[in-house]
């Protein structure tokens, strides 16, 4: 809609006929909200901006530094101009005063013969009115056109091209995520000088812009700027961006509503997948659905713990995790299917190539995913990660899921030194994990290794880390003397020891396996209760 009370679509009016401009012809583009009749020397807070000021000059005659004086105010207060009548109190104006005036875009117009401000001031405010009228009349039916376009355009384009179209200048939406869309379309060269304009102070600016940022739920989504060089931009097209910037939240806020039931579905299908719930056939009808074919090669369940103890750290960003675990996995050979569930996050890994190497280049995709969670300003905070079993069929993917939920249960129960994420990996560890819940694994613990462990105590030795690293050896005296840092004869004296605690078979084939068990279901113990 065209601005009609420009300060130059004013001076076209008959009582401006004997009008001349003198000074600040630059600002003859400014809006004009109000007229004002001011023979004040001393402007003060009934003057809020926009106004065109009316004056015989009668508060400062012929002061040419009050009037000076009162200039600086009226530009401070964002005044649009001012005229003023010559003749009975004020004969001409100072040099300095046109040029402060030029000098920050403020125009003066001067009458040289006598005028109504009365009648200047009742015509223009009628207009200003009427126009006020049509503004909020244009505006309704704006809204209204632009909400019965909602119910029908699949695209935010629609609705960008609209406001355009109706302020006809230009128009940048800008994303969240950095994506640009310049309504028209500029050239490279010139949407480069557009973003450095919206960068830009606002007194190094060329053009007029207006901002309005795009929320849906509280937080912003894009941001809409209108830039114009021919016009000021002002509360109506403010008004205009308004209206736009509610009509994208509600759009957006229908395609997140119809995206988040999709996902919803989603989660809900592959839940069922993870729980054992679809038979091959059906599983082979969504993965067509994926345009995945089959026979893939594999499948195996990668389930993620956010650690959210530490209050220091933000709540981790889910969907960087997705697109970083998409991203890492894809390049390895893998097609990524998320499931998330409350701290828990499930990855289907669907193997795409050969069999041979599936552990090395997962354990390569898990090895970066950690390495850059360690990070001290990754997105992702810190998590625990473990792999389940790798299984050929997919409607078996159940077994892989519980599996790398018992790793994620034995990870807690590991010394460091022994921390695995792949459930193949865990070999004594799940066994000791079976016989501690189905039996007496304490007692097995003590009957072995108490006295031992007493002996340690009491003495203050290493009998106990001896025996492991002595049976770790294969019963190498020399290699296990180096590993534990004594001499030989020192070594034999320790041996002598557990002799006499163990019994002179302890190194017998089935005694053997049974106190290496015990020591690794000690070391359980001991990360079990730390």
């Amino acid at each position: 809609m065209k601005d009609s009370m420009s300060i130059e679509n004013i001076l076209k009016r008959d009582h401006f006929s004997s009008a001349k401009v003198i000074s600040g012809h630059a600002g003859l583009s400014k809006s004009v909200k109000w007229v004002h009749v001011f023979e004040m020397t001393e402007v003060r807070e009934n003057l809020k901006g926009g106004e065109l000021i009316l004056s015989t000059g009668f508060g400062w005659k012929n002061d040419d530094g009050l009037f000076l004086t009162l200039l600086q105010q009226l530009v401070e207060r964002n005044v649009a101009g001012i005229c003023i009548e010559l003749g009975t109190f004020i004969q001409d104006l100072s040099e300095e005063a046109l040029a402060f005036a030029d000098a920050h875009d403020f125009p003066i117009i001067v009458f040289e013969e006598e005028v109504s401000f009365i009648e200047i001031t009742r015509g223009i405010h009628a207009d200003l009115i009427n126009h006020q009228y049509e503004r909020i009349s244009s505006l309704e039916d704006y809204a209204q056109r632009l909400n019965k376009r909602l119910l029908s355009i699949d695209n935010y384009f629609d609705i960008l091209k609209n406001l355009q179209q109706y302020v006809n200048c230009q128009l940048i939406y800008v994303t969240k995520d950095h994506t640009v869309v310049t309504v028209p379309q500029l050239r490279d060269k010139e949407r480069e000088e557009a973003l450095a304009e919206l960068n830009a102070p606002p007194e190094k600016r060329t053009r007029w812009v207006l901002k309005q940022p795009v929320q849906v739920l509280e937080r912003e989504f894009a941001v809409i700027y209108l830039l114009c060089g021919r016009r000021e931009l002002g509360e109506f097209e403010s008004l205009l961006l308004d209206r736009t910037a509610t009509a994208l939240a509600q759009y957006l806020l229908r395609e997140l509503y119809t995206e988040e039931k999709r996902k919803a579905r989603e989660t809900e299908w592959l839940m069922g997948w993870l729980e054992g719930e679809h038979t091959a056939e059906e599983v082979e009808s969504r993965l067509n659905h994926y345009k995945i074919q089959l026979p893939s090669f594999g499948a195996a369940a990668v389930t993620v713990k956010m650690n959210m103890a530490d209050g220091s750290r933000k709540n981790p960003d889910v969907t960087y995790l997705n697109m970083l675990v998409q991203n890492i996995f894809d390049q390895n050979g893998f097609y990524v299917f998320p499931v998330e569930r409350r701290q828990l996050i499930t990855y289907i890994l669907l193997n795409r190539k050969q069999e041979d190497d599936w552990k090395t280049r997962m354990k390569t995709g898990v090895d970066r995913l950690r390495k850059i969670s360690m990070l001290n300003d990754s997105s992702v905070a810190s998590f625990q990660i473990a792999v389940g079993k790798y299984t050929r069929q997919m409607d078996h993917i159940k077994e892989s899921y519980q599996t790398a939920l018992e790793t994620l249960t034995l990870q807690s129960s590991l010394p460091p030194e022994q921390h695995k994420y792949f459930y193949d990996d865990l070999h004594m560890y799940r066994l000791i994990s079976l016989v501690h819940k189905h039996s007496n694994l304490n007692g097995l613990v003590d009957e072995y290794l108490e006295p031992i462990i007493q002996y340690d105590q009491k003495h203050n030795t290493k009998l106990l880390e001896t025996l492991r690293v002595y049976l770790a050896c294969n019963g190498s005296k020399k290699e296990t003397a180096d590993k534990v840092f004594v001499v030989r004869q020192t070594l034999y004296h320790r041996l002598e020891k557990l002799e006499m605690l163990l019994g002179s078979d302890f190194m017998d084939c089935e005694k053997r396996q049974v106190i290496e068990f015990a020591l690794v279901a000690h070391e359980y113990q001991q990360a079990l209760h730390a």
